[in-house]
């Protein structure tokens, strides 16, 4: 039985067919596709066996059913929202006493189009930095891309815009997005003095957020800073985990290289958004674009992953290969990962180690997928899928599949550029560099040959210094994380 395979559309016949009418389409399909009686036309035989294949599960209950329940688990069913495909690093492994490590590629997808599916109102909030270090061309540029985001949204949205220094200011009480012309003139007189204090802006952000979360609204908080908080970055946490808690997400964008990238990418993590790194005031209008985009296509949220090992195998790490790569951290049992677009699927690498197998198939792991279908305002979407391996004493001989190994190139450098980090905080300077240079090497591999050069710039003022300047380490940093797979790259495989 391959679940894969639409033995109905093979058939001819509906998914609610009854037993009697699966015999009298194969009784009618067996007359016109007979070998015997086709002359021997090309692909006969071949169709031949497909009508045999789909009969035999489709003829007995016990088998249909259970054709029909992994296909509704797979997400390939007419009504589902989400589906998901699985590639695993080889077709067959071998038997061998001690572990291994297995890679598998899971792609999550949303299935188009959906009956009745139309955009979600989105439900928007701009948080905006507006502290002495943003003035001129910084806040002229946001102010740009605030007018721009305010002429985007129909009047089923709603927005409100804060700004922030060292206190918070509501510029713009949330509310449906008509009187564009009045909000704009708010956003005009904004001026730039005081501090930066973020926790003071998402804490009124979410109040006004707070006034529009019903219905099947995207909550979506966009915060814009350019410079550092202090001593109110535990209480910025708190409100982040608060505000995926009331289905309120958060992205972070980080304008220049005055700010705290720990922080934000936090604050985006725990909430269940996405963090990004505006390198030029020019880049704003771009980036607020971008973003506005992506929360327009939301499809789905809140997705969580269930993974259950078999005995002797364990899940070493999982990363996310989409918006940008991120190690995935497992919660309460739980794998969080985020948001799905209905443009974008979410491509994900999981790698296991198995232990030692005797010859043949073995369940090593079972997958569970829950979801909050945002687009058709259904909530617990499940999908499951089981995986089996194969296990012989003959060596495999096939290459893994070119997808995964592309997305495991950019997964090493993303791995690379963290350990550098991390050899730099400890005071290993030789240690930062050297991986610095593999990983410029790895990247003009890629043919990213700006990242590589600012890679192999910060490996030489580390190995001069012992420094890194703000500009090059969130350049890389925001670079290799965002060497995610490209839909090309996935439909080559």
């Amino acid at each position: 039985m391959d679940i894969k395979k639409d033995y109905y559309l093979v058939m001819g016949i509906s998914p609610t067919a009854e037993t009697e009418d699966v015999k009298k389409a194969y009784r009618q399909l067996v007359k016109q596709h007979h070998p015997d009686s086709q002359q021997q036309a090309a692909g006969t035989t071949l169709l031949f066996r497909q009508i045999q294949e789909a009969y035999e599960i489709l003829s007995d209950p016990v088998m249909r059913a259970a054709y029909d329940r992994g296909r509704a688990e797979s997400g390939l069913t007419p009504e589902a929202a989400i589906k998901w495909v699985f590639q695993a690093s080889r077709q067959s492994f071998p038997v061998i006493p001690e572990e291994q490590t297995v890679y598998v590629l899971m792609e999550i997808s949303a299935v188009q189009p959906l009956p009745g599916q139309a955009r979600s109102p989105m439900n928007l909030c701009l948080v905006l930095d507006r502290s002495t270090s943003m003035q001129g061309q910084r806040l002229d540029q946001v102010k740009a891309a605030t007018y721009r985001l305010i002429d985007s949204l129909t009047p089923q949205d709603s927005l409100g815009i804060i700004t922030f220094s060292d206190r918070a200011e509501v510029v713009w009480p949330n509310q449906p997005a008509a009187d564009t012309t009045r909000a704009k003139a708010k956003v005009a007189a904004i001026q730039a003095s005081g501090g930066t204090e973020i926790y003071h802006g998402m804490a009124v952000g979410l109040q006004e957020l707070e006034k529009h979360c019903s219905g099947p609204s995207v909550n979506h908080m966009l915060l814009l800073t350019d410079g550092q908080t202090y001593g109110d970055e535990d209480r910025c946490l708190t409100l982040a985990v608060e505000a995926k808690r009331r289905t309120m997400s958060i992205s972070c964008l980080g304008l220049g290289d005055d700010w705290n990238d720990a922080l934000l990418d936090a604050i985006a993590n725990r909430s269940g958004g996405v963090s990004l790194y505006i390198a030029s005031a020019t880049d704003v209008q771009t980036l607020f674009q971008e973003r506005l985009r992506g929360v327009s296509a939301t499809y789905a949220e809140d997705l969580q992953l269930t993974l259950r090992c078999a005995k002797d195998c364990q899940v070493d790490a999982i990363y996310k290969l989409s918006p940008y790569i991120s190690r995935v951290e497992q919660e309460n049992g739980l794998w969080n990962l985020g948001t799905l677009q209905s443009t974008n699927s979410i491509p994900i690498i999981i790698e296991m180690v198995v232990g030692s197998m005797p010859v043949g198939q073995h369940r090593v792991a079972q997958f569970e997928l829950a979801a909050n279908i945002t687009a058709a305002n259904r909530s617990s979407e499940r999908l499951k899928y089981e995986l089996k391996l194969d296990f012989s004493q003959d060596p495999p001989t096939e290459p893994a599949p070119a997808v995964l190994l592309s997305g495991l190139a950019k997964v090493a450098i993303f791995r690379m550029q963290n350990n550098a980090w991390r050899a730099v905080e400890q005071g290993n300077i030789p240690e930062a560099t050297r991986r610095l240079e593999t990983m410029a090497t790895r990247l003009l591999d890629l043919g990213e040959h700006q990242l590589a050069r600012a890679a192999l710039l910060e490996a030489g003022r580390l190995a001069r210094s012992g420094y890194l300047s703000p500009a090059g380490r969130k350049t890389i940093k925001y670079g290799t994380r965002s060497l995610s797979l490209s839909p090309k790259e996935r439909g080559n495989d």
